[in-house]
């Protein structure tokens, strides 16, 4: 045993140069190629809406809203700080994705955190805001005709279908309701794409080392068996 722990130092000791400057080289290897090939990391921001219900062609229709969010006019209300070629650059990046007939998510992507959860927080709440005006208008509509019905006088015969009417326009109240968040504005860290340079750098120090070690050793161990 101690023979072959003997011949292990001469080998290192003949090959130290290379030994040690086989990791350096490959570890030097590793963090100049990380500078040339890593990837700036990128953020998803997103936001999940459920659509309104009252009766809006618009609004209450999953398919033309996905049409109004992406409209010109509509984007330069919602991000109407934006310069005109940058909301036209962050309007192709928007994505929206119906996640069922009444619900949509709004998401961007972007390097920069910030930007992206200001983006789709801009344009859920311009939405919501457009949809509650509608909504409240509706409700105000339905209101009035409840109270001039309620202060109506009819004749006996007429009281049935009075009533009737009451509770239709009651009943139409009750189920209406505006679009709202579902799962609010957040942010997701979609990492770099690739290894940092300290990463590789250490990848190939270790490399260098476990080929160091196998030069030295290896040899000797066919040599004892």
């Amino acid at each position: 045993m101690s023979g072959f722990i003997s011949r292990i130092g001469k080998r290192m000791k003949k090959y130290i140069v290379w030994l040690v400057l086989l990791p350096v080289l490959l570890a030097a290897f590793g963090f100049f190629f990380a500078k040339g090939t890593v990837e700036q990391s990128s953020y998803t921001a997103s936001v999940t809406l459920t659509l309104g219900k009252y009766d809006d062609g618009v609004y209450n229709n999953i398919a033309e809203v996905t049409s109004l969010l992406k409209s010109d006019a509509f984007l330069k209300v919602a991000l109407g700080d934006v310069k005109e070629e940058e909301r036209q650059d962050l309007k192709n990046r928007l994505m929206l994705t119906n996640q069922s007939d009444t619900q949509l998510q709004l998401s961007l992507t972007d390097a920069k955190s910030d930007r992206a959860l200001t983006v789709v927080k801009q344009v859920s709440d311009t939405f919501l805001q457009q949809d509650n005006a509608l909504f409240t208008k509706r409700q105000q509509v339905i209101d009035r005709r409840i109270s001039a019905l309620e202060d109506e006088s009819v004749s006996n015969d007429s009281k049935v279908d009075k009533e009737r009417f009451l509770y239709e326009l009651e009943s139409t109240k009750l189920g209406m309701k505006p679009a709202k968040i579902v799962d609010p504005a957040q942010v997701l860290d979609e990492g770099k794409k690739g290894m940092s340079a300290k990463k590789r750098t250490l990848l190939g120090l270790v490399i260098g080392l476990s080929i160091s070690f196998l030069f030295v050793v290896l040899p000797e161990v066919f040599k004892e068996s």
